[in-house]
């Protein structure tokens, strides 16, 4: 209907129909068009095609900010299995068909997300025999739509963009898969994978489209029937040294998705603006990301792509934590409430109030310093008094976010990064990525696939589990292709990495210690144990302000610094009759101090008592003395968080009689519960903990029930509360 109107300055442009729409984004301008696979090649249909580049080609992955992250991370598996077949292949059902692709325009340069131009006031232009309404961005976009006789939009609705690839790119919002079927038989046609930035992905693909290409008659892939519907949107109001089109698209992504199928709990945290938790969480993650020197742990060890139900631990061998346990961190350090970290006698249940929760975190970050009592935000105002995790002003998310790293957050990645087991396992991953020899095409997809590519580990997995199946169902030698060697790859690593780990953590690679330090990180690398840890930086620095009254948070990070050296020094600790400290909260040793039944997120508050145990002993507690001056105050807090884990074994001793010694009374069994339990735990904190049996029972003797708040009623537990079901 009209040419380009070709431009020097924009090479690429889409037409098709106009619309606009409201959204929590703002305003969003579109054109609906096409991208086709077949045809003239230099058609705006065909270039379409190619610039339909999913993000992790757009962004180099050590430029990750985790408050630009869009939908990064792609199902190769999936694409080259399911959507290449049903593009290429006749259906019985009928023609293939995919719903529209949702591409938006958004600022990048050399990869990087920068600004838009000032969008520039509508002007009227005359060309390819019509009059149209222009606005420019620079050089980095253009915009016309077609004007009838009256200078009015025309009836037909037609529009153009226009892009300069050097400070634009579209970035596909929504159907990424769809678009990459697309890529993936476009690149392998033209033999250009080696042209782009996804060439490290071109093992995926080519062979399954070359099979399906050669599996068929000319005829029956007719490439010029291949088109797929596209949206190409842009925010016209996001232009200028004051725009945010990248957080802009983060919401319009939420906005499309939260009718489909819902998004994995970590694509919302690394996504949404929805809650102050995710920021806060996010902050941390993009800290690792340009990690300085005294933040050791490297992104490549923290899980945040993993799109399975979430559980207890990370699934990764490769990673020592993940994006859920830093919010749980967030969740519990900064929104409490109070009582889970002043009461050590109180375990996770129940629900939680929003308001005790969000004055809370007021109180955590220092908000009165920070901000104003009354202050204006986006047209909204708000009082300073009523920010909450749902209700906080965005503009000010990143002076909140600062605040968060200044104090808590660098403190959380402290112990994390310094705390000798999860030291040892970064310090392990990255001796692994040194000695790692990537010249094979499969090499470098296993290499990538725990340190660098988003979401390709679970490619490597499912594509291996379809592999095993097929070899299985054939009649014939199923050969292993570049995708099936990586994972082989990935899983020979696995046991050069738990020998770099025996040897970093117990200094020794004899098959029995190997053992022991994969059953003691079968403890290290579950949620519980780790928000254990956390919560007892919370609970310490509770302590620490009732005895230092002028205690500032931006003293956090110097606290968690003493933790980590007090309980290295534990770890350190030689008590002979082979004893390793390392492997104290191990269950695989004589007289086990962790007999918790289960790894759930709620028994974090067991491991708390155990991390304070570990800094109770002299050598340990010396590091920390001078944050704590009343000694005895840490004693009574010691004490109730032993006698709560006390009650857990007698609950789960008492269980186990029940059952072995039916028809014997409640009375008889609660006694022989609670000797069992008792005994147990004197042998524990004798063997590894320094406490003597003496010590023991005179705290047993006198530990008064009333600081319990009813941790000793033998009822079954309780679930968990809402909030750590995350």
């Amino acid at each position: 209907m009209f040419g380009s109107g070709t431009k020097l300055t924009f090479r690429d442009y889409v037409q098709g129909t106009w619309g606009s729409f409201d959204t929590p984004a703002g305003r969003v301008d579109y054109v609906m068009t096409k991208a086709k696979l077949g045809g003239d090649g230099d058609a705006p249909e065909r270039q379409l095609t190619k610039s339909l580049a999913p993000v992790r080609e757009i962004m180099d992955a050590g430029d990750l900010d985790f408050n630009q992250l869009l939908q990064r991370d792609l199902d190769d598996h999936r694409v080259a299995v399911n959507l290449i077949p049903y593009l290429l292949k006749s259906q019985s059902t009928g023609p293939a068909f995919f719903p529209p692709i949702v591409a938006v325009l958004l600022p990048f340069r050399n990869k990087r997300p920068t600004k838009f131009p000032t969008l520039g006031e509508p002007v009227t232009k005359d060309h390819d025999d019509a009059t149209w309404q222009e606005q420019r961005a620079g050089n980095a976009f253009q915009v016309h739509r077609l004007l009838d006789p009256d200078g009015e939009p025309h009836g037909a609705n037609v529009g153009k963009l226009w892009w300069n690839r050097s400070e634009s790119s579209l970035v596909v919002l929504d159907g990424q898969h769809r678009a990459m079927a697309l890529l993936a038989i476009e690149r392998t046609l033209s033999n250009s994978w080696q042209d782009t930035s996804g060439v490290k992905f071109r093992s995926f693909y080519e062979h399954q489209v070359r099979q399906l290409i050669d599996a068929h008659d000319t005829t029956e892939v007719d490439l010029e029937k291949v088109e797929v519907p596209v949206t190409v949107c842009w925010f016209p109001q996001q232009t200028g040294e004051e725009s945010r089109p990248h957080e802009a698209a983060r919401k319009l992504f939420v906005d499309v998705n939260k009718e489909a199928r819902p998004p994995s709990e970590s694509r919302i945290i690394l996504l949404s603006d929805a809650e102050l938790g995710n920021v806060l969480t996010r902050s941390m993650l993009s800290a690792l990301r340009g990690r300085s020197e005294d933040m050791r742990l490297p992104l490549y060890a923290v899980e945040y792509d993993n799109p399975d139900v979430n559980s207890s631990r990370p699934a990764r061998w490769s990673v020592v934590t993940n994006v859920h346990l830093l919010k749980m961190a967030v969740n519990r350090c900064i929104f409490g409430p109070p009582k889970y970290l002043t009461n050590l006698a109180q375990p996770i249940i129940g629900r939680e109030s929003s308001e005790e929760r969000d004055q809370f975190m007021r109180t955590q970050l220092d908000l009165q310093t920070l901000l104003p009592g009354r202050l204006d935000d986006g047209g909204y105002t708000f009082e300073r008094e009523s920010i909450g995790n749902l209700n906080f002003p965005i503009g000010k998310a990143d002076a909140i976010s600062e605040r968060f790293m200044e104090t808590w957050g660098t403190a959380i990645l402290t112990l994390l990064s310094k705390t000798k087991p999860y030291a040892a396992h970064a310090a392990s991953l990255a001796k692994l990525k040194e000695d790692w020899h990537t010249a094979d095409t499969f090499a470098s997809l296993a290499h990538d696939a725990l340190f660098g590519g988003v979401g390709v580990f679970w490619t490597l997995r499912a594509s291996h589990e379809h592999y095993l199946e097929t070899r299985n169902s054939a009649d014939h030698r199923v050969p292993k292709s570049d995708v099936i060697r990586a994972w082989e790859t990935l899983k020979a690593k696995e046991d050069d990495f738990d020998r770099y780990r025996a040897l970093e953590y117990l200094e020794s690679i004899r098959p029995e210690r190997i053992k022991n330090c994969k059953a003691a990180y079968g403890v290290y690398n579950t949620h519980a144990c780790q928000l254990g840890l956390l919560m007892t930086l919370g609970s310490l620095w509770e302590l620490h302000k009732g005895m230092v009254p002028s205690a500032r948070i931006n003293e956090l990070p110097r606290l968690a610094d003493a933790l980590a050296t007090a309980w290295n020094t534990f770890f350190a600790i030689d008590h002979g009759k082979g004893r390793d400290r390392k492997l104290a909260f191990s269950r695989a040793v004589t007289n086990p101090i962790n007999q918790i039944g289960t790894m759930d997120t709620p028994q974090a508050v067991y491991f708390r008592y155990f991390w304070m145990q570990a800094l109770a002993i002299p050598d340990a507690w010396k590091h920390v003395a001078e944050w704590l001056p009343e000694h005895v105050r840490f004693e009574v807090k010691l004490g109730q968080a032993r006698h709560m884990y006390l009650d857990l074994c007698t609950k789960q001793q008492l269980k186990a009689l029940s059952t072995s010694q039916p028809g014997v009374s409640d009375s008889r069994l609660r006694k022989q519960a609670e000797k069992i339990a008792a005994t147990s735990l004197m042998r524990a904190l004798r063997d590894w903990f320094f406490v003597s049996e003496e010590e023991f029972n005179v705290w047993s003797t006198n530990v008064k029930v009333g600081d319990q708040q009813g941790a000793l009623d033998l009822a079954p537990a309780a679930p968990e509360a809402a909030a750590d079901q995350e």
